[in-house]
Order: structure tokens, then sequence, then C-alpha cells
């Protein structure tokens, strides 16, 4: 329950709170928020919904704040202050308004006075529009008709002109007089089209008909005083004057006339051509070519002394004189070559094509300088090209050069395989290659001015062919085979020199060829399957080289396989096969390098070398056998002094002698590493089985029981192949088959079974562990012996001397 107190201060708050709200003026909401966002107003008194009890029971929330109440009624005191400023800033500011709202009002009644005055200055201007029209109609009237009757004077003045002249025209032509005419013509043609848009009046039309009847007469008239001006044949009977006049009368008539009496002109000069030519077949042959250029010199010749003043130098005459000399000639030239069929040999189609093309290169030289006149259009001038217009009668027929250049190319070649060996030392390749190469060139020049369209891809096809032939037959064919002499490693090293200028030769030919050739053919051209035969011809010779010095060396790896390596008692310096090896490989070596002029492919022969080298010594092995400790630990030093001159072959010969390249130091480490490793395990001793076992996995590493027979046969001990077998059996980490040893050639043998490693109750295998009590103490030093020796081989320190087996026996 409230007291009477509480009850009455509620009653007084919210009687204040209804006051307040009443004191406040509503705006829309969106008025409200619009209102807010432009004052930026964030205080809680300026806001719509303003509540003084909530706003003062904010700042006094409890009991305990009353004691600080009058901070807070200063604080507000302050605050009504501020707000009383402003509202009478507020006030003073309306006040102004008002006032600037009756200077707006002035202004405004400023501006309509303004508009007012503006329509009367307009109103005036349009009456003054209307005076001076009124005053000027009449003035328009008269210049409009003194416009018309200028125009009607200027077209009776013309028309008077035109009549006259035309009858002028009459008269001239009438006289022949037919330089005035062409004056006259040239006048009457230009006032005859301005009237062209007076048509309808029919005196005009009549006047503009009978122009155009007097055109076609005076056409009918110049042609019949050219017809009866040359004869039959072509020659002029009359002076040449009265022509060149009637020629100016043409050249205005336009250029369908012009065209006209060109191509009568032409017709009635080759008039007799035709008849000669075509009239017999004896004359018309091909062995008469010749005849039918020297006529037409003749003709032109007359044409230059005699005619050639009749027509203006702009109409081309001569040009297209001869160019329908060249469209008879070629349609003749078609049907004499089809007639003589198979009948036709080469010598004469290239003599008579000759004579075509000297022919055409003289009108294009003829006609190259003829200077154009500016009055000529270039729309008017006939284009002509003299460039192939007959020679090109000749071309199906071209095979048949083509083929006689296969035909020469052939016997070329023929004779390159006998070709000998140059005595010059600055030769570095065979000559005969250059030969060929040049004569390719020659011929392409030649057969660029006969065709460039199928005889000439014809004859890159022909190219291509005897390239491939020139590799096989003529290189290939010549590389030496079996023992060489110094001579024959000399050759082959010529022809390894000369497939690598043929492969670098042929882009260039290749390249000149599309420069040549149509444009069709251009991506037909490859010779890419040539280039390849050519480096196939390269790595033939390596070969060819590798297997040269081969047998220059076997003698050497003959006396090593004399030599007793099964009862060698001690290891000395380097055996005598090995000096004799060196001598014939240093001699044959720097022989080579000298010859070879690209380093690439002496780099490319040492590397074949190598892998030839350690084939033959892998596979020599099985003739030195059988090989004891011993005899192994010597050959492992043979080998590592045959690796150093290897190592010396890529600078044998020369002054300055550098290191072998990481490339090459691989390889031959590699090859030789595999001989080593043959004879590493060689070196092992084979008691105990198991220290040999051991060592051919850690050497070789594999199962393969065929290797391993390979390695006991070459010792000479057959039976420890079951120690083997067992060892291996559950072994999966090991290869099945390793390389090293697969070019060593053996006996014929075949893998023996044993029962012991399949049949458990069988106790008589040779892994059965003693029972005498001294066994473990001779198993234990043998192995102690078998792990020194291991360590020894595996450490590089196998080369056994005199003086380490003399410290090994004390």
């Amino acid at each position: 329950m409230l007291s009477n107190t509480e009850n009455e201060n509620l009653q007084e708050n919210g009687s204040l709170q209804e006051d307040f709200n009443n004191d406040i003026i509503k705006f829309p909401p969106e008025l409200e928020n619009s209102i807010s966002k432009i004052l930026k107003a964030n205080d809680p008194i300026d806001s719509n919904e303003f509540n003084p009890i909530e706003y003062l029971n904010k700042m006094l929330p409890n009991e305990y704040a009353l004691a600080s109440i009058d901070e807070t009624t200063k604080r507000l005191q302050h605050k009504m202050r501020q707000l009383e400023e402003e509202i009478r800033e507020l006030t003073r500011l309306q006040t102004n308004c008002q006032q600037g709202n009756e200077k707006i009002d002035e202004a405004k009644r400023a501006i309509e006075e303004l508009f007012k005055r503006i329509r009367e200055i307009k109103d005036k201007a349009t009456q003054s529009e209307v005076m001076v029209q009124e005053i000027t109609k009449d003035i328009k009237s008269l210049d409009f008709a003194k416009r018309h009757l200028t125009i009607s004077i200027t077209a009776l003045k013309r028309l008077q002109m035109l009549v006259t002249a035309v009858d002028q025209l009459r008269i001239m032509a009438h006289m022949k007089q037919y330089k005035e005419t062409s004056q006259l013509l040239q006048a009457v043609l230009q006032l005859a089209s301005y009237f062209k848009s007076y048509k309808s009046i029919k005196q005009i039309a009549e006047l503009l008909i009978s122009i155009v009847t007097f055109q076609n007469e005076l056409k009918k008239q110049i042609f019949e005083d050219f017809e009866s001006s040359f004869t039959s044949d072509g020659n002029l009977t009359v002076q040449t004057a009265p022509l060149g006049d009637a020629c100016l009368v043409v050249d205005i008539m336009g250029q369908d006339v012009k065209n006209q009496l060109i191509n009568w002109y032409c017709e009635r000069q080759l008039k007799e051509y035709k008849r000669i030519f075509r009239g017999s077949d004896e004359i018309a042959s091909l062995d008469n070519t010749s005849r039918r250029y020297a006529w037409i010199k003749r003709v032109l010749k007359s044409f230059d002394e005699e005619q050639a003043d009749i027509f203006p130098l702009h109409w081309n005459v001569s040009e297209v004189l001869c160019s329908k000399f060249c469209e008879i000639t070629r349609e003749d030239l078609v049907k004499t070559l089809s007639r003589a069929g198979n009948e036709l040999d080469v010598k004469t189609l290239l003599k008579n094509l000759q004579l075509t093309l000297e022919f055409e290169n003289q009108l294009l030289k003829r006609f190259a300088y003829m200077e154009k006149p500016p009055q000529a259009s270039v729309n008017s001038l006939p284009k002509y090209n003299f460039n192939k217009s007959i020679s090109i009668s000749f071309e199906p027929y071209l095979g048949l050069y083509i083929d006689a250049e296969d035909k020469n190319i052939a016997e070329m070649i023929s004779t390159y395989r006998t070709e000998p060996i140059s005595d010059d030392d600055n030769s570095s390749v065979l000559q005969s290659s250059t030969e060929l190469f040049i004569y390719y060139k020659e011929t392409i020049v030649n057969c660029s001015k006969l065709s460039i369209r199928k005889p000439f891809y014809d004859l890159c096809i022909t190219f291509a062919k005897r390239l491939r032939i020139y590799a096989s037959d003529v290189l290939i064919g010549r590389i030496p085979r079996g023992n060489m002499t110094r001579d024959e490693l000399k050759l082959t090293c010529l022809i390894l020199n000369t497939a690598d200028y043929c492969y670098n030769t042929i882009p260039q030919l290749e390249d000149k060829l599309k420069e040549k050739i149509d444009e069709e053919y251009k991506d037909k051209i490859n010779f890419d399957e040539e280039r390849e035969g050519f480096l196939n011809v390269v790595a033939t010779s390596i070969k060819a080289l590798v297997r040269g010095i081969e047998t220059c060396y076997e003698p050497s790896l003959t006396a090593m396989t004399k030599l007793p390596w099964s009862n060698l008692e001690s290891v000395g310096d380097q055996s005598e096969y090995v000096t004799s090896f060196h001598n014939t490989l240093r001699l044959c070596v720097v022989s080579v390098h000298k010859d070879i002029t690209n380093n690439r492919y002496f780099r490319s022969f040492c590397d074949k070398f190598v892998e030839s080298f350690v084939s033959k010594i892998i596979n020599n092995l099985s003739k030195c056998k059988p090989i004891s400790e011993v005899g192994a630990e010597q050959m492992l030093l043979d080998i590592h002094a045959m690796k150093t001159y290897i190592l010396e072959m890529p600078t044998m010969g020369m002054e300055n002698s550098a290191p072998p390249s990481t490339t090459f130091t691989k390889i031959v480490n590699k090859g030789i590493g595999k001989i080593e490793t043959i004879l590493k395990a060689i070196l092992t001793p084979h008691d105990p089985s198991e220290g040999l076992v051991e060592n051919y996995l850690l050497l070789i590493g594999d199962k393969n029981i065929n290797n391993f027979q390979k390695i006991l046969e070459l010792k000479e001990q057959q039976q420890i192949t079951e120690q083997f077998q067992q060892r291996v059996a559950d072994d999966t980490t090991l290869l099945e088959n390793s390389n090293i040893l697969s070019s060593i050639t053996l006996s014929q043998f075949t893998t023996p079974t044993f029962p012991a490693l399949f049949n458990p109750s069988n106790n008589t295998n040779n892994f059965t562990t003693p029972t005498n009590g001294n066994s473990n103490l001779t198993d234990k030093s043998t192995a102690n012996k078998f792990n020194e020796s291991v360590k020894k081989i595996m450490s590089g320190g196998w080369r056994r001397t005199d003086s380490n087996k003399k410290e090994e026996e004390k």
C-alpha cells in the first residue's frame, strides 16, 4: 500500500508529464528523423519522445544519488541557461528571416515589371518586321525575276553556242580536219552535258539525239580512214599526221571507241602472223619458235619507225599489240607441244623455252620504263605482265627437264662412290659434297627461270631423293669394315665431317628453295628426313671408328689372355699389354681428333669408345680364366691404368691438356666400375664360401644363379652354388638379374639341383655346422680374414704389391 505522500508525488509527476507532453509540438516521424540527421542531435532533451521523469531518474537512480543533488541542480540550471540562449538566438534569426522575405517580395515585383517591358519590346519588334516585309515584298519579286532571267539568258547563249559548234563540227568533220574536229567535239560534249537536265524540251532532246548520231557517223568515218590507210598485212600507205589527228577525236569519244580502234589495229597487224604460223604444221613446229619472235620484232621495229606517231603515247598500243601476240603464240605452242607428245626431247624443249624466256625479258625491259603521261587515268592504262606470258605453255612438259637433272645428279653420285681421298690437308670433307650442293644451287637458279610451280617442286623432291641416296650409298657405303689402316681412319673421319656438313647445309638449301618456289608449294618443302639420314651417317661413322680402334688394340687384349692369371704369385707394375694398349690408343685417338672437325662428335666418339671398351674387357675376362685372387688384384691394377689413359682421350694430342669433363669422367667411372666390380668379386677368397656369397651380393646385388656361376667359373670354383641358392632364396631386396655380367659368355651350363635345399631330412649339405670343438676357433679366424679382405676391397685398397705382401707375411 502506498502512503498518502507517495500518492501525491505520483499524481504531481503525472501532471508534470502531461503538461510537458502538451507543450511539445508534434511532427511526422519521417520529418523528425530528417531533422535529427541534419542537426546531428545526440542530446536526449532534443528527442521527440523526451520524458523528464525518466531523464531525472537516470540522473538520480537511487537514494544514494541524492547526496549529489546540489551538483545535479547546478548542471540542470546551466543547461537551462544554454537552452534560453539558443532560443533567443533562434528568435533573432527568425526576425531577420522575416525582413529577408520582404526584400524577396520586392525583387519579385521588380522582375514582373521587367517581363512586362520585354513583352512590350517584343511586340514592337514584330510590328517592325511586318512593316519591313511589306516594304521589301516587291524587291524580292524583282530579285527572283532577275535570277531566272540570268539563267535563261545563260541557257540561251549556251544553246546558241552548242548549235553553232555542232554546225562547225559537221563542216570540219566533212573536211576531215580532225585536229579542229577534236577541239569542237570536246566543246560540244561539254555543252551537251549542260542540257541533259532539259531533255523534256523537244527541241533540245532532238539536238542531243543528233549529236549522238553524228558521233556514230564520225566514228565510222575515222575507222574507214584507218582501214584505207593500212594494207592487209599491216603496212601504212599514207602519212601519219591525219591519222594522228583522228586519234585525238577518238580519245575524246571515250574508252570504248578507243579500245575498238586499238583492237582493230592489233588484229590487222597480227593477221599476217596468224596466216603464216597457223597455215602450216611445219612452220608452226617447235623448231620455228625463233621465227615467231623475229616476226614480232620486225613489226615492233616498223611500228617504232613509221606508226608510233599515229597513236597517243598513253594508249600504249605497242604493249597491247605484244600482249595479243603473246596470247596467240601461247595458244599455238600449247597445240604444238601437245602434238609432239612423247617425241619431244629435252634439248629442243629447253632451247625453245630459253628463247621464249629471253623474248619475255626483252618485252619486260621494253615496257618497264614507259612514262605515263599525267593526263592519262590510271584505270585507263592497260596493265600487262609479260612474265611467263608465253613460257607458261612449256610448264606441263618440264618433267623432261626434271628427269634429265635427276639423271645428271644420279651419274654424279655414281662417280662419287669411288672418289679418291684428297691429299689436301685443308680439306676436311669429301669434295663430292661441296660439288653436289654447288650443282644444286646452279640448278635452282636455272629451274627458277623456267618455272617456280609444279616442276620446281618436283625438282625439290629430286634433290631430297638424291640426298638420301648420297647418304646411304656414297657415305655409309664407303665406311670401311673390319680392320682399319691410317688412311681408312682418315676416310671415316672425312665421311663423318661430310655428313655433318650436309646436315648443316640442308637448312640453307631448304630456305633457298622456299625463297624461289611459288607460295602454294612453300609449306610442302621439308628436308627433316634427309637431315636425319645424315645424322645416321654420323652415328654409323662413330661406330665404325670405334670398331676400327678396337681392331687396333685387339693384339693387346690377346696378349692379356695369354698371361697366367691363375699362377701369379705377386702384384707388380702394370702389365706390358697395358703399355701396348696405351700406345695404340694414343696413336689412333690423336689421328681421329685431328681429322674430326666437330668437337661435339669427337666427344660422342669418346663416349662410344668407353662403352665398347668396357664390353670388350668384360667379355675378354672369360678368355683369361681361371683368375686367382692375386691375378684379380693385378688385373685391377691394369684396369686402373687403362682407365687413366682413357680419361686422357679428350685431350690427347693437344698442346694444352685440360682435365676431362665431368660428364666424360662419370661415363668412364661408371663403365670401368663394372669391370672393377667383377674383379672385386673374383678377388674375394672362396674360403669361407659364405664370404664369397656375401661379397657377391654386396657387389653384384642380384639373385641370378647364372651370373653367380660366371664368377665361380672365372675362379674355377663350382662347388659353392648351392650355398648361393640357399642365401638368396628368401631375400626380396636383391635384383633378379644384374646387367654387369651380361657381356661375359662362358661355357654352356645348367643350374644343378640340390636335394638338401628342399629336403630337411637330408643333412649332407655343405652348410652343416661341424661338431668339432675347435671348429668355432677356425670359423672365427676365417671370418676375421674375410672381413679384413672385404674392407680392403670396398675401401679401394686392392693394389697389392710385393712390399705389402711381405708385411702381411710378417
